[in-house]
């Protein structure tokens, strides 16, 4: 782990800041729950834990009436249920769940990791502060009056009291939910790189987009003091070089994250080829690369002015250059 100013920058697997055994009933624990980011800001964003689970644990069928679920499947396979239909996400594979969007999901291989990525939510504190209540003060945790409680203050959660509805399996092309690695929404390719638009700014209630970034070795981008959002990106696969101003560069490698402040500038080089997950895109890049692909079509000239690029990310929020 790697901090600067009291911000850890460079998080490994082994980094996380709270390690929760989740318990089905009471002994045997269901999965292992690691903590890595708490959530911040008006929009509580960027929360991140993820959960190795085993075959056959489940997700009770819920909606969430507020806050936004991404999820990636970072090793073995899930079933996810939703509509009344079912299908099932890979390595790879990202789950996107807005508010009400009613699901379930079911492990189908020992060690399957489940990524989470939350906005909005503080689900991980609140699942800490109950355990922590449950171990030490098992008689208030098992109160009527503290089940009450929590039953009040998880008003904007529905949990069904039905168990899983009967869900039809369909091909996993036609489960909008689920985000495939060959599955984009737009693409943007280049010589180097090649960007792909995983979830739009309309599906995460216009605080984010997530973006793969397919990088070939020697692929580099940077970004200034001037950055006004804070970046989060996942090392799905590869090796990247990593420089962030007032920090000696460092090597970041397959399943690492990347948390970096907004006024801090930096640079990250692929070592080899890379994907690289982009997963709070704040700044608004679908839009900057509609702009920017309208000029490299109709007036390349233009992407060689400093003066012209250094508007055209004022105008979009966005500050990163990608040496495509």
């Amino acid at each position: 782990m790697k901090m600067i100013n009291g911000h850890r920058i460079h998080i490994a697997p082994d980094d996380y800041i709270a390690d929760v055994d989740e318990f089905a009933d009471g002994s045997e624990p269901r999965s292992r729950c690691r903590y890595y980011i708490e959530p911040y800001g008006p929009f509580q964003i960027n929360e991140v834990g993820e959960a190795n689970y085993f075959t056959g644990n489940s997700v009770p069928y819920h909606e969430h009436t507020t806050g936004v679920e991404t999820f990636l499947v970072d090793g073995g396979a899930v079933e996810v249920m939703s509509r009344s239909r079912k299908a099932i996400a890979r390595k790879g594979d990202i789950v996107h769940l807005p508010p009400h969007t009613p699901h379930s999901i079911r492990i189908l291989e020992d060690d399957t990791i489940w990524r989470a990525f939350h906005q909005g939510h503080s689900l991980i504190p609140r699942m800490i502060d109950e355990r922590r209540l449950r171990d030490n003060y098992p008689d208030i945790f098992n109160s009527p009056e503290f089940k009450q409680a929590q039953r009040e203050k998880e008003r904007r959660s529905n949990w069904y009291d039905y168990k899983t509805p009967a869900c039809v399996e369909v091909p996993v092309r036609d489960f909008p939910e689920i985000r495939t690695r060959g599955k984009s929404l737009a693409e943007f390719a280049f010589d180097k790189l090649i960007l792909q638009l995983v979830v739009g700014r309309w599906e995460t209630c216009g605080a984010n987009e997530v973006w793969r970034l397919v990088m070939k070795s020697g692929c580099s981008f940077a970004w200034g003091p001037s950055n006004t959002n804070p970046l989060l990106f996942d090392v799905f696969d590869g090796e990247l070089s990593v420089n962030v101003d007032g920090m000696a560069p460092f090597a970041a490698k397959t399943r690492d994250l990347l948390h970096i402040p907004k006024f801090l500038g930096g640079r990250i080089t692929a070592q080899k080829d890379t994907m690289l997950l982009d997963m709070s895109c704040q700044g608004h890049l679908m839009s900057y690369m509609d702009e920017y692909n309208y000029y490299r079509v109709n007036m390349p000239e233009k992407l060689n002015d400093e003066a012209f690029l250094s508007g055209l990310m004022l105008r979009h929020d966005f500050y990163t250059r990608f040496d495509i």
